[in-house]
């Protein structure tokens, strides 16, 4: 059978913009306007929060109507049922919209600082059928912050914000600008990456898979914090789309292990004996303290002879049970079979334990605030303690979390890295650093927030 659909390659502008800010994509014209929408939104890097509408006639042009003609505005169902005339989206697709309009199409979005862009259709071909539903083939800058008066208020707030004092009637202005520039948000208006784009589109066209910690969590998120969230792992070099990756393993990572793989070989066998209460033995708390390497914690300098005091000993050797290494057998603490297959491998350890870093997703806000910290480490690895928790507590906001009063989240509210992720993260810097918990290991830390996301 002929196949009739066909492929569009369209030229997408920001009326009015200068520099032109504009999109070159590839579109199967088979879909609806209403999808095509969500296709524009996200080549364009709108956030899809206003409504929109498409006509095919100049909206800036008056007389351009010959007699006889009807021309054609195509309405959200929503906005129909307000009373606005026109026809539904829904009921149009692409390639027709383009016959009835010469190839020419203009798509206003947002009614109120009215983005206006003219669509022009450049080739069409028989579609291939191997060819993605749309693609992003190139562009050019950034679109405005939405919500800023239009393409006047955009080029004011780029003037001003490079004015080292601007005045200070419009000093609100700035302040709004510059409050865009977060960590996960950053704003270049002179930025424009395909790659990125197309990410948004694949996004909005289909959802994103969940085989993947990161897909997993993003699926759990607004659609606005998912799109911010993805595209800022794309920055980190994380396809979302990708299936789970092998954690790569930086060159110090077998040192920093040597603790974790001690566990493993003492209670391999006959195991480590446990009292009644299921705590280690006071007589083998010399031998984990010596055979780990940790005599120069505090907690040996204190005097502590059983481990409900040690309290470090007692989070590692937990840590290591809710990862699946060790396990209570009787009245001993054994190694795991798992444990077993992956003690002679430093790379199937290092996997194995990012992909058992996360705690559990039923604690939503300790899940998400946990995830944004594993962003924000990998993301900025030299960053000290105090810049990860700002910046997890911005993520917070962005995913829309307040007080129960209603309250703003501060900076400091959630500093959460999940008790998994910290009981390990601390094995590897007591294990490498010369003076134990007291510091960081940033390259280190980076790297096994890096695998932990691409698990």
């Amino acid at each position: 059978m002929k196949n009739l659909r066909t492929q569009h390659t369209l030229h997408i502008q920001l009326h009015g913009s200068e520099p032109a800010i504009w999109r070159r994509i590839e579109v199967d014209g088979s879909m609806t306007l209403e999808r095509f929408h969500e296709v524009l939104q996200g080549a364009l890097g709108w956030t899809n929060s206003h409504l929109h509408l498409y006509m095919d006639r100049n909206p800036f042009i008056r007389g351009q109507i010959a007699a006889g003609e009807q021309p054609t505005t195509w309405l959200m169902a929503s906005s129909i049922d307000d009373g606005l005339e026109g026809e539904d989206e829904t009921g149009s697709t692409l390639t027709q919209a383009l016959a009835r309009s010469g190839g020419t199409l203009w798509y206003e979005y947002d009614l109120g600082d009215s983005w206006m862009h003219l669509i022009t259709e450049e080739s069409s071909r028989p579609l291939d059928p191997e060819a993605p539903e749309a693609r992003v083939l190139d562009g050019a800058l950034r679109v405005p912050l939405e919500d800023c008066g239009g393409l006047g208020g955009w080029y004011e707030m780029l003037k001003l914000s490079r004015v080292p004092s601007a005045n200070p009637d419009r000093s609100y202005i700035v302040d709004w600008f510059r409050a865009h520039f977060g960590y996960f948000t950053p704003v270049d208006p002179e930025a424009f990456d395909a790659a990125a784009a197309n990410l948004r589109v694949r996004l909005l066209l289909g959802g994103i898979p969940q085989d993947t910690a990161t897909g997993k969590w993003l699926s759990t998120l607004p659609v606005h914090a998912r799109m911010v969230l993805a595209e800022f792992l794309h920055t980190l070099g994380i396809d979302v789309f990708a299936r789970p990756a092998t954690a790569e393993m930086p060159e110090e990572a077998p040192r920093a292990m040597a603790s974790i793989l001690w566990w493993i070989n003492a209670c391999e066998g006959t195991g480590l004996p446990l009292t009644a209460a299921g705590y280690l033995s006071p007589s083998v708390l010399p031998e984990v303290i010596a055979g780990i390497g940790w005599q120069h914690e505090d907690f040996v300098q204190f005097g502590g002879k059983t481990e409900v005091h040690l309290h470090g000993i007692h989070d590692f050797r937990l840590m290591l049970m809710d990862v699946g290494l060790l396990k209570a057998q009787g009245k001993k603490l054994v190694a795991t079979p798992a444990a077993l297959r992956v003690a002679a491998d430093p790379a199937k350890l290092w996997t194995h334990l990012a992909k058992r870093a996360r705690n559990s997703a039923r604690d939503k806000v300790s899940y998400d605030a946990t995830m944004l910290a594993l962003l924000a480490a990998a993301g900025e690895g030299d960053a000290d303690g105090k810049a990860i928790e700002a910046r997890t507590n911005e993520g917070m906001r962005l995913l829309e979390y307040v007080h129960h009063d209603g309250r703003t989240i501060e900076d400091t509210d959630f500093n959460r890295l999940g008790d998994r992720y910290l009981a390990i993260t601390k094995a590897f810097r007591m294990a490498v650093l010369e003076n134990g918990n007291r510091g960081r290991a940033p390259g280190l830390e980076r790297a096994f927030a890096l695998a932990v996301l691409r698990s």
